[in-house]
């Protein structure tokens, strides 16, 4: 969702949503405080947690075998993602040997690294 429509979204909310919205992301508002400043503290909180997600995306992933591939998309969910339903693990792992680097700029290797 853009920064404005959520502004928009969070200019729509009560006191009390807000606080529920920012207890979703780990903190705790203060509802004696205005709405503005709920919203810019909410806000801030979610910037702050979008930066540190980004921050923790690894780079650098490698799979020795066929098996720890699988795994890797399995466990992350790929198999039930729309984006890459169906999910033919051996064409992507073929992928990602044949051109490693290649592989590392496609949407299934950010994926399985987010």
């Amino acid at each position: 969702m853009a920064k404005k429509s959520k502004r928009k979204k969070h200019k729509l909310q009560s006191k009390k949503e807000l606080e529920l919205e920012g207890r979703k992301i780990g903190i705790e508002l203060d509802r004696r405080h205005s709405k503005e400043d709920l919203i810019a503290e909410l806000e801030k909180a979610e910037k702050e947690l979008i930066d540190e997600m980004n921050d923790e995306v690894i780079t650098d992933v490698e799979w020795d075998t066929i098996e720890d591939f699988s795994e890797a998309v399995s466990s992350s969910g790929m198999l039930y993602s729309g984006e890459f339903i169906p999910v033919d693990i051996l064409a992507l792992y073929d992928s990602y040997t044949s051109n490693p680097e290649e592989f590392k700029e496609s949407a299934a290797y950010k994926f399985l690294t987010k």
